[in-house]
C-alpha cells in the first residue's frame, strides 16, 4: 500500500511589495485557529515584514478531521516546520501551545528568531495549577484516550478569556472548535524535551499577568530557563491578541523584531523572493 499523505495544514500570507525583510510566521494555540492573529498581521506587513499565519491540520478554515484527538504536538511541530522552509527561515511568534511549537522549530534551526506568548513550556517546567486541576476532571477521557474535546464556556471564561471585555466573548467562544485530546496531554504532562543549548537564536518571552492557562510564572521559568528575557504584559490574560490595550505588546514585539541585528531581521540577498499573498494549504 502506498504510504497515507499526511493532513494538509493552511498557510496564509500577507505579502509585502518589494519587501527585503524576513517573513514573520504566527503560530496559534489550541481550540482556535490562525484567526486569532488577524489584527495583528496588518501592523507585523506594516513594518515591512511579509506576515503568515499558519492553522494547524484539523484547524479552521480547514475542516475538522476524524484524527484530531490522536494529533500530537510533534504533527503540529511538522506543519510548522514546512510552513517554515516555505517561508525560508522566518522570525516566528508562537501563542501558547504554538509557543511551545515555535521554541521547537528555534531548536531545529529552522527559524531566525523565536517569540514565545504564554508558551506552553518544554519538558521540566510544569503548567498544572489549582486553576487548571480543578477543571481537567471534565476532560480526563478525551485526555487519556485521545479524543478530540472542548472546553466549556464557563472554562473558557475562567481560564482564557478572563481579560478580554464580557460582551466580546461569545463571539470568540463561538470560533473556538475540539482539539486534540492527545497534544493537550502531551502538554499538561511536559512530554516534549528541548535542551538550553539547542536554542542558538535571538528569543523572548512573553508572559500576562492575569493568564490563569499558562501563568506568568511558567513564562518566567521558560525565560530563565533559555536565558533570555521576559516582558510580562501587565493587566492581560492568555488571549492577549483579542484583549483591551494589545496594540501596546503588540508594539514591544514588533519593536524587539526591529532591534534584531540587521542580518537577521531582513532577508539576506541569497534568501528566496518574499512570499507572495497566499491562502492555501501546505503538508
Amino acid at each position: 500500500m502506498p504510504p497515507q499523505s499526511r493532513p494538509p495544514s493552511h498557510l496564509d500570507i500577507i505579502g509585502v511589495q518589494n519587501s527585503t525583510r524576513a517573513p514573520v510566521l504566527f503560530l496559534h494555540g489550541l481550540f482556535v485557529g490562525a484567526w486569532v492573529f488577524d489584527d495583528i498581521r496588518p501592523l507585523v506587513a506594516l513594518r515591512g515584514h511579509p506576515a503568515a499565519a499558519l492553522s494547524f491540520r484539523g484547524h479552521p478554515p480547514l475542516a475538522p478531521s476524524n484524527e484530531l484527538g490522536t494529533f500530537s504536538i510533534a504533527d503540529y511541530c511538522d506543519d510548522a516546520a514546512d510552513a517554515a522552509r516555505v517561508l525560508n527561515r522566518p522570525i516566528v511568534i508562537g501563542h501558547s501551545l504554538g509557543g511551545l511549537v515555535a521554541l521547537m522549530l528555534a531548536s531545529r534551526g529552522l527559524v531566525r528568531a523565536a517569540v514565545l506568548v504564554s508558551p506552553a513550556p518544554p519538558r521540566g517546567i510544569s503548567v498544572m495549577s489549582p486553576a487548571i486541576l480543578t477543571r481537567m476532571v471534565s476532560y480526563l477521557a478525551a485526555l487519556l484516550f485521545s479524543r478530540p474535546f472542548l472546553p466549556s464556556d464557563a472554562h473558557l471564561d475562567a481560564l482564557v478569556l478572563n481579560r478580554v471585555a464580557v460582551d466580546g466573548r461569545p463571539a470568540l467562544r463561538a470560533r473556538f472548535v475540539a482539539d486534540s485530546g492527545r497534544a493537550a496531554r502531551e502538554a499538561a504532562l511536559g512530554v516534549i524535551k528541548v535542551p538550553a543549548p539547542s536554542i542558538r537564536v535571538p528569543m523572548l518571552v512573553i508572559g500576562a499577568e492575569h493568564d490563569h492557562f499558562i501563568p506568568l510564572s511558567v513564562a518566567n521559568r521558560v525565560a530563565r530557563k533559555y536565558s533570555v528575557p521576559l516582558h510580562v504584559a501587565r493587566g492581560h490574560g492568555h488571549f492577549l491578541f483579542a484583549e483591551p490595550g494589545w496594540q501596546h505588546e503588540a508594539a514591544v514585539i514588533l519593536d524587539w523584531i526591529d532591534g534584531l541585528p540587521e542580518e537577521i531581521r531582513c532577508a539576506s540577498v541569497d534568501d528566496d523572493a518574499a512570499p507572495s499573498p497566499t491562502n492555501s494549504p501546505t503538508g
